[in-house]
Order: C-alpha cells, then sequence, then structure tokens
C-alpha cells in the first residue's frame, strides 16, 4: 500500500512539473493569414510662380479740430485719389477701402507730454489699389502723393494662386500614382486600393499670399517690378494595398 501511494505521489509530481513547462504556440487568425501585403511611394511636383498683380496699400488723413471736418477732409482726399487713379487706368473695381478710422488728437506740452485736454480729431483712411500692370506702379504712386498720401508701400501676389496649388498636386499625385505602377509591373505584382495619401507642402507661396519683399527687385526687363519666380512644391506620400493573387 505504501509503495502504491508513493508511486502515485511520484506519477503526480511528474505530470505537474511537466504541466509547468507547456509553452503556449500563437496560431495567426484567419484576418491576419488574409492581411494583402502593402506598398509605399512618393510623388514630387513643382512650380516656379512669378507674381501677376500688386497691391498697392495707400493711407490719407486729415486733421481738424471736429470729427465732422475731418472725416470730410480725408473723404475729399480719398475722392481725388480715385478720380486720379481711374484717369491712369486703375478700374474702380480695384480700388478698395481697408479701414477708416477716427482717432482723437490731445494736447502735449513743449516737452512732449501728453495732456488730458483733447486738441481736435485725425481721420484716417487706408485705401488698397491693385494693378497687373507694373508699369503703372510708379504712375499710382504719383497720383497717391498728389491726393495728399501720408504712406504708402507696394506687396505683389498671385489671383490664381489657389488654381496653381490644385495644378501641382494633380501633379504630384500623377507622379506617385505613376511610379507605384512602374514598380508594380517590374515587380510582377498588381495593385489594390489606395490606403493612406499624405502631403508635404514646401515653398513660401502655400502659407503666404504676398511674394518675399527681397524678390521684388528688378532683374531685367522681362521680370520689370515683378520680382523672381517662386518654388511651388508638393510632395506626397501615398500608401497602397497589393491585390490578393488569384
Amino acid at each position: 500500500m505504501k509503495k502504491t501511494l508513493a508511486s502515485l505521489l511520484l506519477a503526480t509530481s511528474l505530470m505537474t512539473g511537466c504541466h509547468d513547462r507547456v509553452i503556449a504556440i500563437h496560431e495567426p487568425s484567419a484576418s491576419e493569414i488574409e492581411r494583402p501585403g502593402q506598398m509605399t511611394v512618393q510623388g514630387s511636383a513643382t512650380l516656379e510662380v512669378s507674381p501677376d498683380c500688386a497691391d498697392l496699400t495707400i493711407t490719407l488723413d486729415s486733421e481738424a479740430t471736429r470729427p465732422g471736418g475731418a472725416s470730410q477732409q480725408v473723404g475729399a482726399k480719398q475722392a481725388a485719389l480715385i478720380e486720379a487713379l481711374s484717369k491712369i487706368g486703375v478700374a474702380i473695381t480695384d480700388v478698395k477701402l481697408s479701414t477708416l478710422s477716427l482717432d482723437p488728437v490731445f494736447e502735449q506740452t513743449d516737452k512732449g507730454v501728453m495732456l488730458a485736454k483733447v486738441h481736435g480729431y485725425r481721420a484716417q483712411i487706408v485705401v488698397t489699389a491693385t494693378t497687373r500692370d507694373f508699369t503703372k506702379i510708379p504712375d499710382v504712386m504719383d497720383a497717391a502723393a498728389q491726393a495728399g498720401s501720408s504712406t504708402m508701400s507696394s506687396n505683389f501676389r498671385r489671383s490664381d494662386l489657389s488654381v496653381l496649388k490644385k495644378q501641382v498636386r494633380d501633379m504630384a499625385l500623377a507622379a506617385a500614382k505613376d511610379k507605384a505602377q512602374q514598380t508594380a509591373n517590374a515587380l510582377g505584382i498588381k495593385l489594390g486600393r489606395v490606403i493612406a495619401v499624405n502631403e508635404n507642402q514646401g515653398g513660401m507661396m502655400w502659407s503666404n499670399q504676398y511674394f518675399p519683399s527681397n524678390a521684388m527687385a528688378v532683374q531685367d526687363a522681362h521680370a520689370a517690378l515683378g520680382g523672381t519666380l517662386q518654388p511651388l512644391t508638393l510632395d506626397v506620400t501615398v500608401g497602397y494595398e497589393l491585390a490578393k493573387e488569384t
């Protein structure tokens, strides 16, 4: 009887030891087995963009003892400016009122200390005139000076920039698609559906309306005041599933 019990205890101990050393083996699920392969390609495109119009910002101001007087005076300057611009060929639709303000002017001491007493009122109008003929810029500035402009500045931009961005995007995607098809043909595989698209925008014109000021220097007779070209660049990354073999 004792020998029988000892044999049972030994057998149980051996079985327990073996059970502790069992290693679980992961079997892939059906979805993991059927998961298709993937391929990622990149496509790039660049357009060299030049400005096609210029915005000239013109500031007119007048000062008078009464608010109404200051407003009337600056309004007369604005009317004179619009008339002068019309004579040099700037359409009325290309002249826009940007801001209109009226502020009190306080008296100052001989040492420049501002007092609480109101001396008068200053009315200010900021007008933006747009021209697509860069040779007219000096004439626009001259008209602004004659109308009593206190400050003026010019900025160059591309009026159809959104259309050009779409064109660059189409070019980059077409380049990525061509590269993916070429690679698939060379490897003897077939492309499946697109599973991911990412883009990386390049060139300052993606996030800026106006061209950089240092690009406005006269380069040659064709560039005139338009400045140098600016790159509009886009890199796209496209991920494909590979078609299952049949």
